[in-house]
């Protein structure tokens, strides 16, 4: 496993770690919803929270194995949770946590680096020839 880590950049892997580290926060605010126990409001919240944090997983789990498809999540949703997390500063400081974590993630997906690691075509095992032809370029 330590040779795969070697493989990805390391702006994937704050992509990934971000994008993770927010989508497991959330999911832990949907058990905190539904425990709160104001009834069918709170079980609807924490609903959408497990989807919602299911889907960050979800995505960070596609950009770890560097597939094109995880880039576009991974960055909407990091955009989405940077832009909310900015409305609660005023009221909630521990919010700018959420907008630092967020904000690296999306650098750290739109940086050339982690295009260059998607479009080589996958994660290569360590000590394996580099690809032939312009696809590896």
């Amino acid at each position: 496993m330590p040779s795969l880590l070697r493989t990805r950049p390391a702006a994937v892997l704050v992509a990934v770690a971000g994008t993770a580290l927010v989508g497991l926060a959330v999911v832990v605010l949907a058990v905190a919803s539904l425990a709160s126990g104001h009834g069918g409001f709170s079980s609807g919240v924490a609903i959408f929270l497990v989807g919602y944090g299911a889907l960050m997983l979800a995505a960070a789990w596609v950009l770890w194995r560097l597939s094109i498809f995880g880039r576009g999540p991974v960055l909407a949703l990091s955009l989405l949770n940077l832009i909310t997390a900015w409305t609660f500063t005023a009221d909630a400081p521990w919010a700018w946590l959420v907008v630092a974590v967020s904000a690296a993630t999306v650098v750290a997906a739109a940086l050339p680096a982690t295009s260059r690691a998607l479009h080589r075509g996958g994660v290569r095992r360590a000590g394996a020839p580099p690809p032939t032809g312009d696809r590896g370029r």
